[in-house]
């Protein structure tokens, strides 16, 4: 019988954490806070500038504005649950709004064939990702970020440089640009998006081994879960999600740049970090889609009060920090 050891007490005192960030933890753990936060959102900027703020004109351009954010977001959630970072979402995305818009402008495809090539192209960086993450072992951030960068490269390549209009059929554009009762069709995807991916996380066993693997993946490979399947399967989905919001944004916009999409990464991780926080207490698509409209409702309220531009990337990076920050156990909190 061996005899056991024991670390010495220290003798320097526990620090506490100071009282403002508790107050600020035990205001954001709890788990509809968000809602509270967003309805004072609401009401500040509605008593400030109620002739601009509070109309259906603002609520419009929130929603369509997150509609990318909310499918990039949902996207880089989805392989989050198993533990993967993927960075690559909004180059990908961008690849895919400038090869639609080039492959419309330029070579004058349908849209079939367009929605093809362009979904295709974007799955393969998943596939070159799923390889090198799941086979090779190689760094989720670094392989992504690597991937991303590649698409970014190969998006200068086909825009050179240069604004591509398309030329999509009326019905395409109203893909991007339409709307249902006022709410826009593309914020309408991300709804069934994220209705679709609670459902599979909270009702099927697909749900169970995907958030198994992001909590402990040996324990899950021990159990019989095929974890290298699992991972390969989201950074495709990711990839495919990447391709359908470049889809949105080349249709909804009208114009394609190089440098549109990129723009978006930051505040779908973002939105991500803040889902957290909330409903479920970790990564999960309505929690996701709240920190959506959050970021969104925030941001425009600013705006509208004359922010510079410059706000917009301060205030998400600043909520951002704030959210890993509240999450208590930082990263882990997410799977």
């Amino acid at each position: 019988m061996s005899a056991s050891t024991a670390e010495p007490l220290s003798d320097s005192p526990v620090r506490r954490p100071s009282s403002g960030c508790t107050v600020l933890q035990s205001i954001l753990h709890q788990r509809y806070a968000g809602f509270w936060v967003l309805t004072a959102e609401v009401i500040v900027f509605g008593l400030v500038s109620p002739h601009t703020f509070l109309t259906g004109l603002t609520l419009r351009t929130i929603l369509s504005d997150g509609a990318v954010t909310s499918l990039l977001a949902l996207g880089i959630m989805f392989p989050l649950l198993t533990g993967i970072f993927d960075l690559s979402m909004a180059w990908v995305a961008g690849f895919a709004m400038v090869m639609a818009s080039y492959l419309s402008a330029s070579h004058g495809l349908g849209t079939g064939a367009i929605c093809v090539l362009t979904l295709g192209g974007s799955t393969v960086f998943g596939m070159i990702s799923a390889l090198l993450v799941s086979k090779l072992r190689v760094n989720s951030m670094v392989t992504t970020l690597g991937v991303g960068t590649i698409a970014l490269g190969l998006t200068g390549l086909i825009a050179n440089g240069n604004t591509i209009t398309p030329s999509f059929t009326s019905g395409f554009t109203e893909f991007g640009r339409g709307d249902l009762f006022g709410v826009p069709l593309a914020f309408i995807y991300a709804v069934f998006i994220a209705a679709a991916m609670y459902y599979v996380l909270e009702h099927t066993a697909l749900g169970r081994w995907l958030q198994a693997t992001g909590g402990n993946p040996v324990a899950a490979r021990l159990a019989g879960i095929r974890v290298v399947r699992l991972q390969v399967g989201v950074l495709i989905v990711s990839a495919f999600m990447s391709g359908f919001a470049g889809l949105v944004l080349a249709t909804g916009i009208g114009v394609a740049t190089e440098s549109t999409a990129p723009a978006f990464l930051l505040p779908g991780i973002a939105a991500v970090f803040l889902g957290a926080t909330q409903i479920k207490e970790r990564a999960n698509p309505w929690g996701t889609m709240l920190g959506v409209v959050l970021l969104g409702t925030g941001i425009k309220g600013l705006q509208l009060l004359g922010a510079a531009p410059w706000v917009s990337d301060f205030f998400n990076g600043a909520v951002l920090l704030i959210a890993v920050a509240i999450s208590g156990k930082g990263i882990d909190r997410l799977h």
